[in-house]
C-alpha cells in the first residue's frame, strides 16, 4: 500500500511539474508576445527621444563701463523691458552737459545769422534805391546842362556871348557829366553789395550745419547714457549671471542670460518613412523620468522641411536607399515650471483613429 501510494504521489509530482513547466513556458511566450507587440506598436508609432529646450537670450550692454547696479539675480523673473543693470555714466553726463552747451551756442549763431539776411537785403536794396535816385537826377542835371551848353556855344561861335559865360557854361556841363559817372559808380557798387546778401545766406547756412552737427553730438552722447541701462530683451528667468558688480565689461560681453521656462520644447527626428503622417497643430504627449506617470500635453509647432541626416545607409544603391529624419519641434507649455532645460523627454505624436 505504501509503495502504491508513493507511485502515486510520484506521478503526481511529475504532472505539477510539467504542468508549472507549460504554465511558465505559456507565461514566457505570452510575454515575449507582449513586448513583441509593443515593440512593433513603438517600432511603427510617432515616438522618439529628445531634450527639453527653452528660448534663450544673453542680455549685454553695447557699450563698455564699469558694472554700477545690478537690480536681478538668478532664479529672478523678468519681464521684457525690464532695467537689470546699470553702468557709471558720471563722465557721460559730463559729456552730455557739454554737448548741449555747444548746442545752444549753436543754435544762437543760426538765430542770428538767419536774422541778418533780412536786416542785411534791406540796407542793401535801400542804398541800391538811394544810388539808382541820385542817377536819375545827374541824368537831368546833365541833360539840362547839355542843353545849356549847345546854346552857349552856338552863341559863342556867333559872339553873341563872352568867353567867360561861355567856359561857365562848358565846365557846368562837365561837372554835371563827371556827377553822373558818380552817381552810376555808385549804383554799380551798391548792385555789388547784393553779394552781402548771399554771404549772409552762406554764414546762416554754415551756422545751420554747426547746428545740426552739435545737435547729432547730443543725440549720440544721450544714446550712449541710455546704453548704460541695460534692460530685458525678453520676458523670463534670469538662468545665468556672468558678472557681478563692479566688474568691467566690455560692449557685447553676456552679463545674464534669460530663458522662457514658461514656453518649453522638445525637439524630436522623425524618420522620413513615418514625417508624412505629422501635421502642424497634431497633439504629442511628452513624458519624463522625473514625474513617472505624468503626461505633459504639447502640439507639433514646426517641420523642418529639410532632411538633417540618413539614419539607415544603402545596401544596394538598385533596391535600397539612405533613409533621411527630419526635426519636429513639439511645444509644450510649462506653467509650473516643472519641466526643466536638459531632461531627456519621450515624445509621442497623437495620430488620429
Amino acid at each position: 500500500m505504501d509503495v502504491l501510494t508513493a507511485v502515486k504521489t510520484k506521478k503526481m509530482l511529475t504532472f505539477t511539474f510539467f504542468l508549472v513547466i507549460i504554465v511558465l513556458c505559456a507565461l514566457l511566450f505570452l510575454s515575449f508576445y507582449k513586448n513583441r507587440a509593443a515593440a512593433v506598436r513603438e517600432q511603427n508609432g510617432l515616438t522618439a527621444t529628445g531634450a527639453v529646450e527653452a528660448k534663450k537670450v544673453t542680455a549685454s550692454f553695447k557699450i563698455a563701463g564699469k558694472i554700477e547696479n545690478l537690480f536681478v539675480d538668478e532664479g529672478s523673473k523678468v519681464e521684457k523691458g525690464q532695467e537689470l543693470a546699470t553702468l557709471e555714466s558720471r563722465e557721460l553726463a559730463a559729456k552730455l552737459s557739454q554737448a548741449s552747451g555747444a548746442y545752444e551756442a549753436a543754435r544762437a549763431l543760426v538765430r542770428q545769422a538767419g536774422d541778418s539776411i533780412p536786416l542785411t537785403s534791406r540796407q542793401v536794396e535801400t542804398a541800391i534805391e538811394q544810388a539808382r535816385a541820385k542817377v536819375a537826377q545827374a541824368e537831368v542835371g546833365l541833360k539840362d546842362a547839355g542843353r545849356l551848353y549847345e546854346r552857349m556855344d552856338a552863341l559863342y561861335k556867333s559872339a553873341a556871348i563872352s568867353e567867360k559865360d561861355y567856359e561857365s557854361a562848358k565846365n557846368n556841363y562837365e561837372l554835371a557829366r563827371n556827377k553822373l559817372e558818380e552817381a552810376q559808380a555808385a549804383l554799380d557798387q551798391a548792385l555789388a553789395a547784393r553779394l552781402k546778401v548771399q554771404i549772409a545766406a552762406a554764414r546762416h547756412e554754415a551756422a545751420a550745419g554747426q547746428s545740426s552737427q552739435a545737435g547729432g553730438a547730443v543725440q549720440e552722447v544721450r544714446a550712449y547714457l541710455e546704453n548704460t541701462r541695460l534692460l530685458a530683451p525678453m520676458s523670463g528667468y534670469i538662468t545665468q549671471k556672468y558678472l557681478e558688480q563692479g566688474e568691467m565689461v566690455n560692449a557685447g560681453t553676456p552679463v545674464f542670460e534669460i530663458s522662457d521656462l514658461l514656453h518649453t520644447y522638445v525637439k524630436v527626428f522623425i524618420s522620413e518613412k513615418k514625417i508624412g503622417r505629422v501635421q502642424l497643430g497634431q497633439d504629442a504627449e511628452v513624458t519624463v523620468d522625473s514625474f513617472p506617470g505624468r503626461v505633459f500635453q504639447g502640439k507639433v509647432v514646426w517641420i523642418n522641411n529639410a532632411g538633417e541626416f540618413a539614419v539607415r545607409k544603402a545596401v544596394n544603391e538598385q533596391y535600397d536607399h539612405d533613409i533621411r529624419s527630419f526635426e519636429v519641434k513639439i511645444d509644450v507649455p510649462n506653467p509650473d515650471l516643472a519641466l526643466k532645460t536638459g531632461m531627456t523627454a519621450r515624445v509621442r505624436i497623437i495620430e488620429q483613429s
